[in-house]
C-alpha cells in the first residue's frame, strides 16, 4: 500500500464534533449544498453567521459558485454534519476568533487551491504542510474532513491539527511540495471509490492502494470519465492493470475513449 493511502487510513477517527469550550465550530460548504444548509438553519431558526469565503478575495466574481462559510452554535452541528459527508460536502473547523479564522482562509486561497473546502484537498494540505504546518492552520484549532466510508450512514471524521511549532513568518499563499498534486490524487481516489459504493461494495481497506493505481493507470491512458471507470469497476478491483500485456493494445489505441471501454469490457478477465 503506498505511505500517502496508508498515512490517511490509519488516521484516528472521531464519532462527533465537540468544540472544547471557548471555541467556536465552523462549517466550510460547498456551493451545491450551501442552499440547503442556510434553509434548514432558517427553518430550524439556529443562529448562524456566514459569508461566501470567495468574496473580499481575487476570486469574488465567481463567488456563487464557491463554497459558503458558516459560523454555527452547538444546536446546528449536526445538521451541518450532515451536510459535510454529502457529496459535494465541506470541512469543519474549530477557532476562538471567527474574524481571523476567515481572513485566514482566504489568505489560503490560491489558483492551485482555491477549494480549500473539499476534504481531499485538505488532507492533502496537511499531509504535505511539513515546516508550513503552522502557517497552515493558522488561528484554527483544528481541522474536521468526513472519513470516506461505503457506507453512507457512516459519520466518521479525521481531526487534523498543528503539531508543529510556530513560524515567525508565513507568505501566502502557501509554496507546498510538488508531491502535493499526486497526494491530492490518491486521496481523490479514495472519496471517489467509497462514493461509488455499490461496484465496490467488498473493496477492502487494504485493497484500495491497488484500486487506486489501476485508477491511475486508466487515466494516463485516456480513460477518466466516471461513467467509464464505472463499468469498469471489475479490472479496477482485481490485479494490477499494469502488468496486464493482454490489454496494453486496447488501451494504447487511438480509438475514443468510450470505444476502449467497449473493447476492454469484451476482454475482461479479473
Amino acid at each position: 500500500m503506498s505511505e500517502v493511502i496508508t498515512r490517511f487510513l490509519n488516521r484516528p477517527t472521531l464519532n462527533q464534533l465537540n468544540p472544547a469550550p471557548l471555541q467556536k465550530m465552523v462549517f466550510l460548504i460547498d456551493a451545491a449544498q450551501a442552499t440547503v444548509a442556510w434553509r434548514a438553519l432558517t427553518h430550524a431558526r439556529i443562529p448562524c453567521k456566514y459569508e461566501q469565503l470567495w468574496g473580499r478575495t481575487p476570486f469574488q466574481a465567481d463567488m456563487l459558485q464557491g463554497p459558503t462559510w458558516f459560523v454555527i452554535g452547538p444546536q446546528g452541528i449536526d445538521q451541518m454534519a450532515d451536510l459535510c459527508h454529502q457529496r459535494p460536502g465541506g470541512v469543519a473547523l474549530t477557532c476562538t476568533e471567527p474574524k481571523a479564522a476567515l481572513a485566514h482562509a482566504r489568505a489560503l486561497l490560491s489558483e492551485g487551491s482555491r477549494n480549500i473546502h473539499d476534504p481531499a484537498i485538505w488532507a492533502s494540505m496537511a499531509l504535505e504542510s511539513g515546516r508550513q504546518q503552522a502557517c497552515l492552520f493558522g488561528p484554527w484549532c483544528e481541522v474536521f474532513t468526513p472519513v470516506p466510508s461505503a457506507d453512507p450512514t457512516t459519520r466518521h471524521w479525521h481531526a487534523w491539527k498543528n503539531d508543529a511549532p510556530a513560524t515567525a513568518t508565513c507568505e501566502y499563499p502557501l509554496s507546498l511540495p510538488d508531491s502535493l498534486y499526486s497526494t491530492y490524487i490518491d486521496i481523490r481516489w479514495l472519496y471517489w471509490l467509497r462514493h461509488n459504493p455499490q461496484p465496490f461494495t467488498h473493496l477492502s481497506d487494504t485493497d484500495l492502494s491497488r484500486s487506486v493505481s489501476n485508477l491511475n493507470f486508466l487515466v494516463k491512458h485516456g480513460i477518466g470519465v466516471d461513467r467509464h471507470l464505472l463499468q469498469l469497476s471489475a479490472l479496477i478491483i482485481h490485479g494490477d492493470l499494469s502488468q496486464r500485456e493482454d490489454l496494453m493494445a486496447i488501451l494504447t489505441s487511438r480509438e475514443l475513449p468510450h470505444r476502449r471501454v467497449e473493447q476492454l469490457l469484451q476482454r475482461i478477465q479479473p
